[in-house]
């Protein structure tokens, strides 16, 4: 069968003082070894940032980099949509920047003509993404039926990072990395990272979800939190994406705000969560999948969810996969990180320590040092690589599963350990 028979790429790209990495990211899609059907970019500011003169710069860079790609309309090899939410008039309502309703707009701009089946790819301007970066994700797609969304792996550059910069830049990867870890050795549904430059999606299991999730803050985390239950994520892609690593308040969480703070809040903001509440959860999990009294499940359970949930969730629920894949949905992406920070005062001074403990149980390695700051970059760099490749390894395994299981239809639509 004919790639074109199967799917089709359509891409999101918002932009934001992009200017500089316009022309090098349309280098990227042409280069592509599996060319997408349709890109679609929006230029986007609030509009109150009209009257701050501190975003002069931002609406001059946008104005411009609007005036370059309208020209290329007729001429570029690709078929693209440009939307216009930066001139006079045309930005944004909200008084900060909104990337996840940009990523809306974009989608929604070519949804109409696309097919169930069809991928949508989101991008950002000032990633780095491989030549066959479309074609892989189309082969995983393609190996998987049933797949729903991919996270892919990730690896943000600090080249250009001053030394107290990159240190933070790579703290706060590491952090990502053990969270994910953490989610994956506990087989958690959710065990999976939602970076907005690294997701794809099948066209109806966004719809599905009810699209793009807007708001303040965190909206590639509910929107990809949606998509798992509709179905599997996966995380595994033959090779790697490369997020710039800049300071940036555009955005609520990730890496430009965590990059742009000291240590100490970024260890308030992104504490390294002890492993033994993981162990909860998992326990939590295991009770779920393996008891056949409500009883005990009510007994357990009620730490982490409500009990009159629980019932109400049992009532409507009888049928055994359909009761747990329902206590799941409630307990969700977002209900665990919600147990965490309720169940975590975050110590700044056992932050490391957490972590150290957490590296030797899992690889078998020892940190001589005793803080952060005691580090180097290079071993802080080579301890992310570590991280990185046992993540790479875990999210490889879990593909092989889903590969040999892939027309087991209890397994894909149901939420359970995995």
């Amino acid at each position: 069968m004919l790639k074109s028979e199967l799917s089709r790429i359509f891409v999101a790209i918002p932009l934001m003082k992009e200017l500089d990495n316009v022309p090098i990211l349309l280098d990227q899609l042409i280069n592509q070894s599996m060319r997408p059907a349709f890109i679609s970019f929006c230029i986007n500011q609030p509009e109150s940032w009209r009257k701050l003169p501190d975003k002069k710069e931002i609406i001059l860079n946008n104005t411009k980099t609007l005036i370059y790609l309208n020209k290329l309309l007729d001429s570029f090899p690709i078929p693209i949509i440009v939307l216009d939410h930066s001139s006079p008039g045309n930005g944004f309502h909200s008084n900060v920047g909104c990337v996840g309703l940009a990523r809306k707009l974009c989608i929604d701009s070519f949804l109409s003509f696309t097919n169930s089946n069809d991928i949508i790819v989101n991008m950002d301007a000032d990633t780095n993404y491989p030549d066959n970066y479309f074609e892989n994700i189309f082969d995983i797609y393609s190996q998987l039926p049933l797949l729903s969304g991919v996270c892919a792996p990730y690896y943000h550059k600090i080249d250009n990072l001053p030394i107290d910069k990159a240190r933070l830049m790579l703290r706060y990867e590491i952090f990502l990395h053990y969270y994910t870890l953490q989610l994956l050795l506990i087989q958690s549904p959710y065990a999976y990272m939602p970076i907005g430059s690294a997701m794809s999606f099948r066209v109806n299991a966004y719809k599905k979800a009810g699209g793009f999730k807007v708001k303040d803050a965190g909206e590639d985390f509910y929107t990809m939190q949606q998509i798992r239950k509709i179905g599997i994520i996966s995380s595994w892609l033959d090779n790697t994406i490369y997020p710039a690593a800049r300071i940036s308040d555009r955005v609520v969480f990730g890496t430009g705000p965590a990059i742009g703070m000291n240590l100490e809040n970024q260890i308030k903001k992104y504490p390294f969560y002890p492993t033994y509440l993981f162990k909860k959860i998992e326990s939590y999990y295991q009770i779920l999948e393996y008891s056949n009294s409500i009883d005990e499940i009510i007994k357990n359970l009620k730490d982490i969810i409500p009990e009159k949930i629980i019932l109400k969730i049992y009532k409507n629920h009888t049928q055994r996969d359909k009761f747990v894949h329902a206590i799941h949905e409630y307990f969700d992406a977002f209900h665990i990180l919600k147990f965490l920070n309720n169940n975590y005062s975050v110590e700044i001074n056992n932050d490391f320590e957490y972590f150290k403990n957490f590296y030797k149980c899992i690889l078998q390695k020892n940190i001589i040092y005793n803080s952060w700051e005691e580090i180097s970059v290079n071993e802080l760099n080579q301890i992310r690589d570590n991280l990185y490749n046992y993540e790479l390894y875990l999210q490889k395994n879990k593909f092989d599963f889903l590969l040999m299981n892939k027309t087991n239809k209890k397994l894909w639509q149901n939420l359970k350990m995995l």
